[in-house]
């Protein structure tokens, strides 16, 4: 898929939303303000703004992270799930799942893409991100 058939299934996600996500992200200390990477950078904190976008579909998911480059505090939402970069310009991805029980979303997992997507295993294993439960990502049981 190429960059802007990608862009194009991708949508702006809900103001609310977006505020709950810049809060979770208070609790990681690679994307809080203030946190790791901008301690000794006050520019990078600037030109580092909180940005979530949905896939709208796997494929557009898959080609997101693909694209590659992306920018510390971009994330994006695929169903219960959200991935935010953790490394300016890199592959780094803070998982969380969001927890239907509490309407609350369950950081549990740091992931890398790029190899899973060149091995093949992309759609397996969202799949299994998918259908694990809150219980099963918080043991890395998935």
């Amino acid at each position: 898929m190429d960059y802007d058939t990608m862009s194009a299934n991708l949508k702006q996600i809900d103001p609310a939303l977006h505020e709950a996500l810049v809060a979770k992200c208070q609790e990681n200390l690679w994307l809080k303000r203030g946190g790791i990477p901008f301690e000794d950078d006050p520019y990078l904190e600037l030109d580092s703004p909180y940005s979530f976008v949905e896939a709208r579909d796997l494929d557009t998911l898959e080609a997101f992270f693909l694209h590659g480059n992306w920018s510390i505090r971009q994330g994006i939402v695929y169903g219960d799930l959200v991935f935010v970069n953790q490394v300016n310009g890199g592959d780094e991805w803070w998982t969380l799942k969001l927890d239907r029980k509490t309407n609350q979303y369950v950081a549990f997992e740091s992931i890398t893409f790029r190899l899973i997507i060149e091995h093949g295993e992309f759609t397996e294993y969202i799949s299994r991100l998918e259908r694990a439960t809150i219980e099963q990502c918080k043991r890395l049981d998935y």
